[in-house]
């Protein structure tokens, strides 16, 4: 297997070298460069063509946001995990909105940002619980409206309600003729759409909003269909 390539991209050396101390662990990912400024981690995405960038939220020339469309614009396939302190929710929120696949923050335990590289690594976007914890309370600051089932479209909605019953995504593709790579497009938009984590946040969410009626025993059926 082709090791993972990675560019870290982080203002304070300590924290470059702890960062790649912890991703040298796994043996399929390889560290290929560091930057320590927004402008000479858009170069070194250029010149290096790396897979995945890790990209502190606040770098000292520019935020990640700005940083972001310079290297997709050199690298359109490259994934990004972007890395926050806890109170850095506001360049984190922008970050995501810019395009970074994932969220971790440095005050977590390291085994969150492995677990925040591999989904992303597997092209599932991914917040580390304390980046979740962080976007809620930035979001709930705002006074931004709750999601609501009106926030999906029509084929999202089918597949939501399909989802809460337990259909698996095979399923799902077969009975709706389309691939299982679109069935998990459309869920990771219905998942961020309706700012939800876990497959248990769907069924919740489902329930609330009367989507469907889901008995207490078929949640249980649906969650054991679903492991």
């Amino acid at each position: 297997m082709t090791a993972l390539r990675i560019l870290i991209a982080e203002d304070v050396e300590v924290v470059r070298h702890g960062i790649r101390s912890i991703l040298g662990k796994p043996s399929n990912w390889k560290i290929c460069g560091e930057a320590a400024t927004g402008a000479e981690t858009i170069e070194k995405a250029r010149a290096l063509n790396p897979d995945l960038l890790l990209l502190d939220v606040t770098m000292p020339d520019m935020e990640a946001a700005a940083v972001i469309p310079g290297v997709i614009q050199f690298c359109p396939e490259i994934k990004i995990v972007a890395l926050a302190m806890k109170g850095a929710a506001k360049p984190a929120a922008n970050a995501l909105a810019a395009g970074a696949d994932g969220l971790a923050l440095k005050s977590e335990p390291a085994r969150d940002l492995i677990l925040t590289l591999k989904n992303v690594q597997n092209d599932q976007s991914y917040l580390s619980p304390g980046a979740v914890t962080m976007i809620r309370s930035h979001l709930a600051s705002l006074g931004l409206p709750s999601p609501t089932p009106n926030d999906l479209s029509p084929r999202e909605l089918e597949i939501f309600r399909s989802l809460a019953r337990g259909d698996g995504n095979k399923e799902l593709a077969g009975r709706l003729g389309i691939s299982v790579k679109t069935v998990n497009a459309h869920r990771s938009s219905i998942m961020r759409k309706l700012k939800l984590r876990s497959y248990s946040d769907l069924i919740q969410f489902a329930i609330r909003h009367r989507i469907v009626e889901i008995q207490r025993e078929d949640v249980g059926a649906a969650a054991g269909r679903r492991s």
